[in-house]
């Protein structure tokens, strides 16, 4: 992909990942029936208090968090437990209120106003006889209107359910004649609900680097598997042939990646097989090109077990046309305590590096917590940095888990673009969303290479039901 900016300022606050691990999983209140006709089950005596969302951010001193501060109080089944007081304190700043109430999902919440001192500052909930807990903000006083907090995005899906995984972003190549290309172009997959059915690459044509639409004339899904189920795309835009190809796998008993191309972003190729590999070991790919005969794909490889299996690798193959590719070679793309399961790779032509975002599995487990970076000169030998880009929690839409991301780089003004994807528990099971922030470069490579006091590998997911094979997307 050839990242270029998207110019548009949103925002004069950014969220900075926070250095430390969190300390307790995020649970939801169990379910009620399905149909709501029964009465709902009571919650037990409070045993825990839990960081939900808020942590992490920063601001001006003296400035507002743009978020608020929610802790979530729950009993020894994860249910809510409402009704309790939690009072908040501050080392910087004041919050209001100071005692809030936990309400029907056990929440309670406060707004923070920063103080005047520069640095980090810390806010505590505690409520009767739980251990508290605390949030991280970072005060800075140069906070710029080009960092973009992490929020939300919302997009309108075929299937009608909003919910989406597996973004990819080609950020436009401006020519004298508007075509595909001329426009940045996202593909995600529907997953209402973890339904792998409607798991099929749709594109959006965005106005502003979290504001997407569906482009005139096309209509999602852009392509449907002939058995199976589809997932994972990534696309690229081919500037000497004026063309967007799109990347993705097809699983039935084996994994296949297929690519189509189109012009115009509306008419496409029929699907072409390009690689072939039994099943769950060619996993989400990742396609660079460097030129019109030097092409780079890399895939996760977890073995027959899948995302449950106890450890995974990541596989290069390459091409000198993007339709033939070579045996795969594997790289040493390694994260202590985790493994890669889904990943994104972009060539930084300024800076001679290759960029990598992943989020990390643990052994035996299919859910994931948190998203890293790594970086290389050949795309064989990579660098790692100790600490993640994100966390699960850090917005409420990405409570419980953090999945596979993709990014843009703008040497010009030394911005990183982020595009996340993960999901939050409720009674119907895991909500999927889509998320967008903007940092600093500096900033970037500063929070992940720093390893606070209380950084520790990512906790298995507890609280929550487990993704398995057959609901990881």
């Amino acid at each position: 992909m050839v990242p270029n900016v998207v110019q548009d300022v949103i925002g004069d606050r950014r969220p900075v990942v926070r250095a430390r691990a969190i300390a307790a999983g995020i649970v939801l209140g169990l379910a009620a029936s399905a149909c709501g006709t029964d009465a709902p089950t009571m919650a037990g005596p409070p045993v825990a208090l839990q960081r939900v969302s808020g942590d992490g951010q920063s601001a001006k001193p003296g400035a507002p968090l743009d978020r608020p501060l929610v802790a979530r109080l729950v009993d020894a089944a994860g249910r809510p437990v409402r009704r309790v007081e939690v009072r908040w304190s501050v080392t910087g700043g004041v919050v209001t209120p100071e005692v809030t109430t936990t309400d029907a999902n056990g929440d309670a919440k406060t707004v923070w106003q920063l103080g005047p001192s520069t640095g980090t500052q810390r806010a505590t909930a505690n409520a009767e006889g739980l251990e508290p807990v605390e949030f991280v903000a970072y005060v800075d006083p140069n906070s710029l209107a080009d960092r973009v907090p992490l929020h939300a995005i919302a997009l309108t899906t075929y299937d009608g359910s909003g919910q989406v995984v597996h973004p990819d972003v080609v950020l436009p190549v401006f020519a004298a004649s508007a075509q595909a290309g001329d426009q940045p172009r996202l593909a995600i997959t529907p997953y209402p609900w973890g339904n792998a059915g409607f798991e099929n690459p749709s594109l959006y044509v965005g106005t502003r680097e979290d504001r997407w639409s569906v482009p005139d004339g096309v209509s999602n899904p852009i392509v449907r598997p002939t058995s199976g189920y589809l997932s994972d795309p990534d696309v690229l835009w081919v500037e000497d042939r004026r063309e967007l190809w799109l990347y993705y796998r097809q699983v039935t008993t084996e994994n296949e990646i297929i690519v189509s191309q189109s012009g115009d972003g509306v008419r496409w190729s029929s699907p072409r097989v390009v690689v072939r590999a039994p099943n769950h070991q060619a996993v989400s790919p990742t396609v660079v090109r460097r030129s019109p005969t030097e092409w780079f794909m890399w895939s996760v490889n977890s073995g027959p077990a899948g995302c449950s299996s106890a450890s995974s690798t990541v596989e290069l193959r390459r091409s000198s046309d993007g339709l033939t590719w070579s045996s795969p070679t594997t790289v040493s793309l390694t994260q202590s305590g985790v493994y890669p399961w889904h990943l994104e790779v972009q060539w930084i032509p300024p800076l001679r590096q290759y960029w990598a975002l992943f989020n990390g599995k643990v052994s035996g487990s299919c859910t994931t917590d948190a998203l890293y970076l790594a970086t290389s000169a050949d795309g064989l030998t990579w660098r790692t940095f100790p600490s993640p880009v994100l966390r699960r929690g850090a917005i409420p839409e990405l409570a419980d888990i953090v999945y596979r991301a993709t990014f843009a780089y703008d040497a010009d003004r030394d911005l990183v673009s982020l595009w996340h994807s993960g999901a939050r528990h409720t009674t119907r099971g895991y909500e999927w969303h889509a998320a967008f922030e903007r940092r600093r470069r500096e900033d970037l490579f500063d929070a992940v290479g720093r390893v606070a006091a209380a950084e520790m590998l990512p906790a298995p997911l507890t609280t929550v039901p487990p993704l398995t094979n057959a609901t990881a997307p």
